[in-house]
C-alpha cells in the first residue's frame, strides 16, 4: 500500500471512529407508533416519577421527559412519493453513561396517530420512521401535575429524530389480523366480495385495483397502484386532515416492496377502554340519555338523520364517523353496527358506511353524501381529536352548515374528552341502559361522578380526598370509584363496546414494550385511569385484579374469504381477530377460554344476547 494509500485509510478509520460516539450516543428502548388511548399512561411508566421502574431493565435514575404537539413526522418510505402521517411524541430517557462515564442514556418515544397507522407502520418493510426537521420547543402535552414540566432532549437524542429512527413497536386497540382486515376493507373497490349475503361493505371504494375486501399482494406489472390507495379526507369543513391508505401484511412479503418479513410477532395486552358516545345538549339531543344498538345504526348509517332515529322529537342532527382505518371505527363498526361477517349467512346491524360512495365523492364524507331520511348531516372526522372537537363546535355559528347538536364517539380518556368534560352543555349516553364510565347513570354512587347526570367526568370532579392536592390528578381509582375498581359495567361484561389495548413488535423491543406496559399500569390504578389494566398490578396499596374478560377470537377473513392471518387453536395463545368477538368470562375455566370462532351477534337491545357463530 502506498503512503498516500495508508494515510487515507488512517483518516478514513479516525472519522468512522469519531462518529460512533454520535451514533451510539444512546440505547433506544422502544420506538412506539399508534393509538392515543395509552399514549400518555405509557409515558408515564417510562418516567416513573423520575425514578426508574425496577421493570425497566437498564434504567438509571434520574429520568427526563420532553413532548411535543403534532410537528412531528411518521413516514413510510415504501412508496414512490414517501407518505407522511403527522403527530405529537413523547420522549424519555435516562442518567445511563458507559464504561468511561461518558452519557449513554437509554430512550424510550411514542409518537400518537391512529392505531392502523401504528400497525401499520411496524409491519411495513422497511418500518416507517420517525422524523422532525429540528426539534419544537417542549410541548407540555402531559399535565405537569402528573410528571412536572418537560425539558429539551440533549443533542444526541435530537439526532435520533431529525435524521430518523425506525419505528420498532404498534400501539394498536385491535389485533393486527383486524387491522389487517380494515386496510383491505378500505383499499379495495366498493362493493360486495363473493360471499352471499353481503350488504355490499366488504370494499368501501379507495382504490380500484383491488376487488372488495381483498388484499393486494406484490406485483412487479402494476408496481405499488395495488398497494397505494386514495386518502379519506375530513369532511370537516376547512380541514386539510387525511389519512393515508397503503397496504402491509403479516407475514410473507411486503405487498408494496416484496421484502419478506419475519415469521412471527408478539402482541401485549396493555388494558381495556371503552367506547363512549358524546353529544352536545344545546338543542335536538339535549334529552339524550341513552341509544340503543339499532337507533344508534340508524343515525350513523345515515338512515335516518334527526333526533328521533334516537327516540327524541323530530329535529337535525349533526353526525360524526370515525374514518375507517381507526381502531376505534373498527372496534365501534364491530361492537354496535356491523358485526363480523358470518357469510353465508347475512350481515347483523347496519355498517357506518352506508351511503358513504368514496369513488365519486372526493373520497370523502361530507353534505354531498345526503342522509336517506332527516334533514341532518354526516360528517367525516380524521382522529380522536377532531371527532371530539367536531362535537364541541357543532352548534357554533360558521364551523358546520347546522347548528345543531352533534353525536360521536371515541375511546374514553381524561385527556380524549378534556374540551367538553365537566359541562353541561355536553353529555355521554348509556348503551342499552348501560352505562360505559360509572356504575349508574345519573347517580352519584362513584365519588369522581359529576353531580349532574351525564356530564363528562374531569380532574375538577375528583373526589377531595385525591392526594397530594385535593380534586387533582395523581388521583387513585379506589377513590373515584366506589367499589374500588375502574369502569365497573366493562370489568362485569354487560357494557359491550370496548376493545383491549395492546403493543405489537418481535425480539428485545417486545420485551422493552411488555416491561413498560407494566410500569405503566402503576400509573392507570393510581395516577389517572384511563383504562382497565389487562393483568392485576402487584405492589400497591390499591387491590387491582385486572380484566377477567376476554374476546373470543377467530379467524378474520378478507372480501374473498381468504384467511387473513393465523387462526386461532384457542385463545392461549392467542391468535386472530377479536373486534366484535363474544365477550367471555375467564374465571368460568380453561375450556371456557380456548372458546373460538363465536362472535358479538345480536343487538343487546332485542330478546336474543346469544353469540353466533362465524363460520
Amino acid at each position: 500500500m502506498s503512503r498516500m494509500k495508508s494515510i487515507l485509510a488512517v483518516l478514513v478509520l479516525t472519522a468512522i471512529v469519531g462518529i460512533v460516539p454520535q451514533v451510539q450516543a444512546q440505547t433506544l428502548k422502544v420506538v412506539i407508533a399508534g393509538s392515543s388511548a395509552m399514549w400518555q399512561t405509557l409515558a408515564l411508566g417510562a418516567y416513573s416519577d423520575g425514578t426508574c421502574s425496577t421493570l425497566l431493565t437498564g434504567c438509571v435514575s434520574p429520568t427526563f421527559h420532553y413532548t411535543s404537539t403534532g410537528n412531528f413526522n411518521l413516514t413510510d418510505t415504501r412508496s414512490t412519493s414517501p407518505t407522511v402521517d403527522g403527530g405529537a411524541i413523547w420522549i424519555v430517557w435516562d442518567s445511563a453513561v458507559d464504561s468511561l462515564g461518558n452519557p449513554l442514556p437509554n430512550v424510550w418515544a411514542y409518537i400518537k396517530v391512529d392505531s392502523v397507522v401504528g400497525v401499520r407502520c411496524y409491519f411495513a418493510a422497511p418500518h416507517c420512521n420517525v422524523n422532525v426537521a429540528s426539534f419544537p420547543a417542549p410541548g407540555g402535552q402531559i399535565s405537569s401535575t402528573l410528571w412536572g414540566a418537560d425539558t429539551t432532549p440533549p443533542a444526541s437524542i435530537q439526532a435520533l429524530f431529525t435524521t430518523g429512527t425506525l419505528v420498532t413497536v404498534g400501539a394498536t386497540d385491535i389485533r393486527p389480523e383486524d387491522a389487517l382486515f380494515a386496510t383491505c376493507r378500505v383499499n379495495s373497490t366498493r362493493g360486495a366480495g363473493s360471499g352471499a349475503g353481503s350488504d355490499s361493505l366488504d370494499g368501501l371504494g379507495y382504490n380500484s385495483n383491488n376487488s372488495p375486501g381483498v388484499c393486494p399482494v406484490f406485483n412487479v406489472v402494476t408496481g405499488q397502484a395495488k398497494g397505494v390507495g386514495n386518502a379519506i379526507l375530513s369532511g370537516v369543513p376547512g380541514s386539510t386532515s387525511k389519512a393515508n391508505v397503503l397496504a402491509f401484511n403479516l407475514t410473507g412479503h411486503d405487498p408494496i416492496t416484496n421484502t419478506l418479513l419475519p415469521a412471527a410477532f408478539t402482541v401485549t395486552a396493555v388494558g381495556a377502554a371503552p367506547i363512549v358516545f358524546v353529544h352536545g345538549r344545546s338543542n335536538t339531543l339535549a334529552s339524550l340519555n341513552n341509544a340503543s344498538e339499532t337507533q344508534l345504526q340508524a343515525a350513523f348509517s345515515g338512515n335516518n338523520c334527526d333526533a328521533s332515529a334516537l327516540g327524541l322529537s323530530s329535529g337535525s342532527i349533526n353526525i360524526f364517523l370515525r374514518e375507517p382505518l381507526s381502531g376505534t371505527m373498527n372496534t365501534t363498526e364491530a361492537t354496535v353496527f356491523r358485526r363480523p361477517t358470518v357469510y353465508p349467512n347475512g350481515v347483523l346491524g347496519i355498517s357506518q358506511e352506508t351511503g358513504v360512495n368514496a369513488d365519486l365523492h372526493g373520497f370523502k364524507l361530507d353534505n354531498t353524501t345526503p342522509c336517506a331520511a332527516g334533514a341532518g348531516d354526516r360528517y367525516r372526522s380524521i382522529g380522536t381529536g377532531q371527532e371530539v372537537s367536531s362535537v364541541l363546535n357543532s352548534n357554533v355559528a360558521g364551523k358546520f352548515s347546522q347548528q345543531k347538536d352533534g353525536i360521536g364517539y371515541a375511546f374514553f380518556s381524561y385527556g380524549n374528552f378534556s374540551s367538553i368534560a365537566n359541562n353541561a352543555g355536553f353529555g355521554y349516553i348509556t348503551l342499552n341502559g348501560i352505562d360505559p364510565i360509572f356504575a349508574s347513570y345519573g347517580t352519584t354512587i362513584d365519588p369522581g361522578q359529576p353531580a349532574t347526570a351525564g356530564v363528562l367526568p374531569a380532574e375538577a370532579n375528583l373526589p377531595a380526598t385525591c392526594l397530594p392536592v385535593a380534586s387533582q390528578f395523581p388521583c387513585d381509582e379506589a377513590l373515584i370509584w366506589k367499589n374500588g375498581f375502574s369502569f365497573p359495567n366493562l370489568r362485569n361484561g354487560t357494557y359491550r363496546a370496548w376493545s383491549l389495548l395492546r403493543l405489537v413488535s418481535t425480539g428485545t423491543p417486545s420485551t422493552n414494550a411488555a416491561a413498560l406496559a407494566k410500569a405503566s399500569n402503576k400509573f392507570v390504578v393510581q395516577g389517572i385511569p384511563d383504562y382497565v389494566p389487562a393483568l392485576a398490578v402487584a405492589g400497591l396499596t390499591t387491590k387491582e385484579l385486572g380484566l377477567k374478560l376476554l374476546r373470543s377470537h377467530y379467524q378474520q377473513k378478507d372480501g374473498n374469504g381468504t384467511n387473513l392471518g393465523a387462526g386461532p387453536a384457542g385463545n392461549v395463545p392467542e391468535k386472530g381477530g377479536d373486534m366484535g368477538g363474544a365477550i367471555i368470562p375467564t374465571l368460568i375455566g380453561v375450556t371456557t377460554q380456548k372458546q373460538t370462532q363465536l362472535i358479538q351477534s345480536s343487538n343487546s337491545d332485542s330478546s336474543s344476547l346469544g353469540p353466533a357463530l362465524r363460520p
